[in-house]
């Protein structure tokens, strides 16, 4: 009886059907990068959605918000910061540390978002900037008092102030974040193809 013997290559090659060699390498499971990109196109909605509510929704029952435009309260506030503030109530008593907005003499027809360093003997109320080395040269009687600080919401105005100066960079760049955010959250969900390829739905 004759043997055949197997060609050298073919040795140890022969596996049992239905077992595949694997190469220890994690495939990516389909639609998973697209669903990441829509999840952190959420996210920045939802953020946006948030700072949005919380400088508008308080104007329901009748608190403003005031944009800051300069350093001057610093580390505080900051230029781009929205202050909502209140009216003040009746029989209100001004306290030494309350950021308050008052009328600025200096610019007539603006204001000052300042913090009471203090009454004077006349009950008018001394205002300094929280970075500024001294008061303001002016005194504000209470009644003049357009606003106590209630809220703060950071940097949701600084866009708008820099494009007011001539400066539109963040604000084309916010547009266009924001934009793309609804674009991805909009377009159509894909779904795994038999031969394991994204289709849409």
């Amino acid at each position: 009886m004759t043997t055949l013997s197997a060609p050298a290559g073919w040795a140890g090659t022969h596996q049992p059907a239905g077992r595949r060699r694997s190469s220890g390498r994690r495939t990516v499971p389909p639609g998973l990068p697209s669903l990441l990109l829509r999840f952190v196109a959420i996210a920045i909605l939802a953020a946006v959605g948030a700072l949005v509510a919380w400088s508008s929704v308080p104007a329901i029952w009748g608190w403003t918000p005031v944009a800051v435009v300069s350093e001057s309260m610093s580390p505080s506030l900051h230029r781009g910061d929205v202050a909502v503030t209140s009216a003040p109530p009746e029989n209100w008593t001004p306290i030494v540390g309350q950021v308050v907005v008052v009328p600025d003499p200096q610019h007539p027809g603006q204001t000052r978002i300042h913090r009471i360093s203090g009454i004077d003997e006349n009950g008018l109320l001394i205002t300094r900037g929280d970075a500024n080395g001294s008061d303001d040269s002016f005194r504000t009687a209470p009644d003049q008092v357009k606003g106590i600080g209630r809220l703060l919401i950071p940097g949701v105005a600084l866009a708008t102030l820099d494009m007011r100066e001539g400066d539109p960079a963040m604000f084309v760049a916010q547009t266009v974040a924001v934009l793309g955010a609804v674009a991805l959250v909009l377009r159509p969900a894909r779904r795994a193809t038999p031969d394991g390829l994204d289709g849409s739905r």
